[in-house]
């Protein structure tokens, strides 16, 4: 549930109030009023909510939100020393007090740090929340194709290996409801390559471009780690060191994490709650409140105990074999562009590393990090009748008809290793392209 934390305000009226009691407390017939109105020296705009105190009253008071504030102050008082505080500005100014003129008092505030403080008590729980809400009003409404990159590789024990890419066309089929914005993708593929197919326990079912979409916080909120009915074991923060204009909130589960880690199956059944907790920011934008960029780091508790015996939940089958799984650590990665006045997914990227021992003598046998990468290029309203008949909830990843000319070159560099060391560790098997041909030729359909 989400709780919409509204005791900032409340504290303001208490302190308005009490304010209040203060001021009328006062003989009326021995005071003049002390009025004035905060303004911002650059735009001329009033400054909401700021504290201005007066040194000979010790008295405070908040302005209110057109930037007002006034004081009963006893006749005869020389002058006043005011004392203003607002986020960006700290100022004393000193009155004589002629008469009891309306005083505009103008102010150079930084510009950054009063837009922050315009949030007036809004938590980072509600600016994520009014992110969410604001969905359908900021990303793409209608469906569209998508001209995309898609990369897919592994490290396993410390060898890089299994490298496919291809260009897919992506349909985003888009629909609304009560919960915002949802996507049903199909893909169709231009050209698919991959080196040498080398068989683990961990690369059989995860070529499929669909398990790394299906986690986009925008069309799929309630599969994702933003999705609202979490909350409640989440806590946000702003993130004090951030010096843009977007919104960067931080925050933390500690209970535990959205990441699966490539296990097949219902992962609820299998208890695990508690094997891991998250950590990530999203970046927002100030003016729309579109979510920019989501960032998910999970991290194991190494204190964790899985159940290695009945009812095992952490026992995989492979080879005829039987292993433990472990789980060490993943993140995922989504950015989003502007196109037209409607964002758009630009990147996203995961990763996720598991151990993997044999039974009686845990022994690690297999530590398989797993990668996966994908990148908008073009977005389009249409497709060609090439595609039409060819779109497909899941990618046909088999190579075919490998053209070198069709990969001379590299748009989209690789986000987790270094292209040098993949292509250095899949050479070991003979050289690349070679490879990238011959699987080409071989009739099959994982």
């Amino acid at each position: 549930m989400v709780r919409a934390i509204s005791g900032g305000r409340r504290g303001i009226g208490r302190v308005a109030f009490m304010l209040l009691f203060l001021i009328v407390g006062v003989p009326a017939m021995a005071q003049t009023r002390f009025k004035g109105v905060l303004y911002n020296a650059a735009d001329s705009l009033v400054i909401p909510f700021a504290a201005v105190s007066v040194s000979e009253l010790g008295l405070s008071m908040l302005t209110g939100e057109h930037g007002e504030f006034s004081f009963m102050v006893p006749k005869g008082t020389p002058q006043l020393t005011l004392n203003v505080f607002a986020i960006g500005c700290k100022k004393t100014i000193v009155y004589t007090l002629p008469d009891n003129k309306l005083k505009k008092i103008y102010l150079n505030v930084d510009q950054h740090a009063l837009s922050e403080f315009a949030l007036r008590g809004m938590s980072a729980e509600e600016v994520v929340v009014k992110a969410i809400a604001s969905i359908p009003a900021n990303y793409a409404d209608t469906s569209y194709f998508d001209h995309s990159f898609y990369r897919r590789y592994q490290r396993v024990n410390n060898r890089y290996t299994n490298l496919m890419e291809a260009s897919p066309v992506v349909m985003f089929k888009l629909s609304g409801g009560r919960h915002g914005l949802n996507s049903k993708e199909a893909f169709a593929v231009s050209k698919v390559r991959r080196s040498n197919y080398h068989p683990n326990i961990t690369n059989a079912v995860e070529d499929n471009p669909m398990d790394l979409l299906v986690q986009n916080p925008i069309y799929h909120l309630h599969e994702s780690a933003l999705d609202p009915g979490r909350f409640s074991g989440y806590r946000f923060k702003f993130d004090t060191s951030n010096k843009t204009k977007d919104y960067v909130i931080n925050y933390i589960c500690l209970s535990y994490s959205t990441d699966h880690h490539g296990i097949q199956g219902d992962f609820v059944l299998l208890d695990l709650n508690g094997e891991a907790w998250d950590s990530g920011t999203v970046v927002i934008d100030r003016d729309s409140y579109a979510i920019k960029k989501f960032y998910r780091v999970s991290h194991r508790y190494f204190d964790y105990k899985y159940k290695y015996f009945p009812p095992q939940n952490n026992k995989v089958r492979y080879n005829g074999r039987y292993y433990f799984f472990e789980f060490t650590g993943g993140d995922l990665e989504a950015e989003y562009q502007q196109r037209n006045g409607k964002w758009y997914l630009a990147k996203m990227a995961r990763k996720y590393t598991n151990q993997f021992y044999v039974p009686l003598f845990e022994t690690l046998e297999f530590e398989n990090t797993d990668y996966f990468e994908w990148y908008s290029d073009t977005v389009t309203r249409y497709t060609t009748a090439e595609y039409v008949d060819k779109f497909h909830p899941i990618m046909a990843t088999a190579a075919r008809d490998y053209n070198a000319t069709d990969w001379l070159v590299e748009k989209f560099p690789f986000h987790y290793a270094k292209s040098a060391d993949v292509f250095s560790d899949l050479e070991k098997d003979g050289p690349v392209l070679k490879q990238f041909y011959n699987e080409s030729k071989i009739d099959e359909s994982r």
